[in-house]
């Protein structure tokens, strides 16, 4: 009985530690009242100047592949919401760089917890808390202002698709970042990644031309962070070049693209060589 309880048990450990853990690094980076409201100032800064920018392109041309402003600012409300759900608690993965060439690693591997779960709570990225209250506040001011016909069903869709969204976010970063015990330092392709979704996932995928549409659903898969659910949600899914049902399965994307992230990182840790520190 105590053999079949065993994985159970132990994931129930990790979770417990994983909240423990991110309890901690919160607690610990809120205790700097004045760099904590800077932080998050400057997050909503950084991310606001992507919906001014698109609401100055909307000002000039009205629309943009068809969509309009209502929608527009609806899908950039999804996507900024959807990484909130990825970089509030799996920020701190941007230092998994500096955990392997300082040797943290090391003391990591001598600990109970998962190597992934303390990189994840090596601190806590206090511009995330402004990301997230741009990103919800902007959902709750243009969502009832989109095109959608809210019902029950809708909700639950939508937050499945954010929940998701981060995850798919999430599993991307977490691939790059256990590439680097094989080499090193991968801070490039996660800023690249990172930059890439910020600067067009919130506007419509299909202006990119097929074969650049598909590369970002299928090569990319940046299309299931906001894109593939808010066309669902709005009624444009016939506007894609792929199945309407695979559009309507896209919040099936993010733990698929996360398990996938998981195991290669926890296999690349095989390759980690210590630097000696």
């Amino acid at each position: 009985m105590a053999e079949t309880a065993g994985p159970r048990s132990a994931i129930g450990q990790d979770l417990r530690a994983g909240r423990i853990l991110l309890r901690a690094s919160w607690r610990a980076a809120m205790g700097y009242r004045v760099s904590f409201l800077a932080m998050i100032i400057g997050g909503v800064a950084l991310q606001g100047t992507q919906l001014l920018f698109i609401g100055v392109l909307l000002a000039k041309f009205n629309v943009i592949h068809g969509w309009r402003l209502n929608d527009i600012a609806f899908l950039f409300a999804m996507r900024l919401a959807a990484h909130a759900f990825y970089v509030v608690p799996f920020g701190a993965l941007y230092s998994i760089d500096t955990a392997i060439q300082q040797g943290d690693v090391d003391r990591y591997l001598l600990r109970p917890a998962g190597i992934y779960l303390q990189v994840m709570t090596r601190y806590a990225p206090l511009a995330a808390l402004g990301d997230a209250l741009l990103g919800f506040g902007s959902l709750a001011i243009f969502a009832p202002q989109s095109a959608v016909s809210w019902t029950p069903g809708k909700v639950a869709f939508l937050i499945a698709a954010l929940v998701s969204g981060g995850l798919v976010e999430t599993g991307l970063q977490t691939l790059l970042a256990g590439l680097s015990f094989r080499m090193t330092s991968t801070a490039s392709l996660r800023i690249l990644a990172d930059d890439t979704i910020t600067r067009f996932s919130g506007y419509p995928l299909t202006m990119f031309n097929r074969w650049g549409f598909l590369s970002l659903t299928f090569v990319f898969p940046m299309a299931f962070i906001a894109y593939l659910p808010a066309t669902v949600l709005l009624g444009r899914s016939d506007e894609l070049p792929i199945p309407t049902w695979l559009a309507a399965a896209s919040p099936l994307g993010g733990p698929i693209i996360f398990a996938a992230g998981l195991t290669l990182f926890n296999r690349m840790i095989r390759r980690y060589n210590s630097p000696g520190s």
